[in-house]
């Protein structure tokens, strides 16, 4: 197959995109709650270039691994995890927004908020009111405060959670086809905190591949202009 410098500057283009989500995995393994982004299939020079040509080919997405991360124990009786598909519900300024990062914290007003701030719901999305000292949230997500009932933790699951729109904190938004759906199977664990689900030595191992194509790409470009190089002098010795 010939190869031309157009083709692989679209092959390379789609690769740095691949680069800037790896990269940007890496930045947040240590995220609670992180969501590595993923490329649907790997990314060849015959993918790019049989769509370049109109064949039906799918181009490269990115999707969201909704994979569950690890759970690590803080013994902070408002860090919570989620076991099990589903999401915490929050408000946000941009409206209702949905999170695996159960970092919670009371505000000075005594509302359950995340760490950016934002109102923590219950099953009315109402934001969660604390008033008391001992705070004690059970496995279905119901709060006590000092064994009196204060609310219970909004969680929803969707069926189709790759129509979510990521909102950077961790937050996810559904434009509205996401279609949210009660959980099934799922516990909350308080005092422990879902980690990112990112792991590094396959992200670093996924860059070194990266790398090794643009260095390809590379010695391919160079050897084509050796050969234009060598066409011309050979014109100009005929001449």
């Amino acid at each position: 197959m010939a190869y031309d410098v157009y083709d692989i500057a679209n092959v390379c283009a789609v690769k740095l995109t691949q680069l800037d989500h790896v990269t940007n995995n890496l930045a947040n393994a240590a995220t609670p709650g992180f969501k590595a982004e993923r490329m649907t299939f790997g990314l060849q020079y015959e993918d790019v270039r049989s769509a370049l040509e109109g064949k039906p080919q799918d181009m490269p997405a990115v999707r969201v691994d909704y994979s569950q991360g690890s759970h690590q124990r803080t013994g902070n009786s408002l860090d919570v995890a989620l076991d099990g598909e589903g999401f915490f519900v929050v408000e946000t300024k941009e409206g209702i927004a949905y999170t695996r990062r159960g970092s919670f914290r009371m505000n000075m007003e005594g509302a359950l908020v995340t760490d950016a701030g934002d109102a923590v719901l219950d099953e009315s999305e109402r934001p969660i009111k604390i008033s008391g000292n001992s705070v004690q949230i059970d496995s279905q997500g119901q709060i006590s405060v000092d064994g009196n009932p204060a609310g219970k933790l909004k969680i929803v699951r969707f069926d189709n959670h790759q129509n979510l729109i990521r909102n950077g904190n961790g937050l996810f938004m559904d434009p509205g086809n996401a279609e949210p759906a009660k959980p099934e199977n799922v516990n909350v664990s308080a005092g422990y905190l879902e980690l990112s689900n990112v792991n590094a030595i396959k992200e670093m191992v996924e860059m070194i591949d990266i790398q090794r194509t643009f260095e390809i790409y590379q010695k391919v470009i160079q050897s084509m202009n050796d050969q234009d190089k060598l066409s011309i002098n050979r014109v100009g010795k005929l001449a």
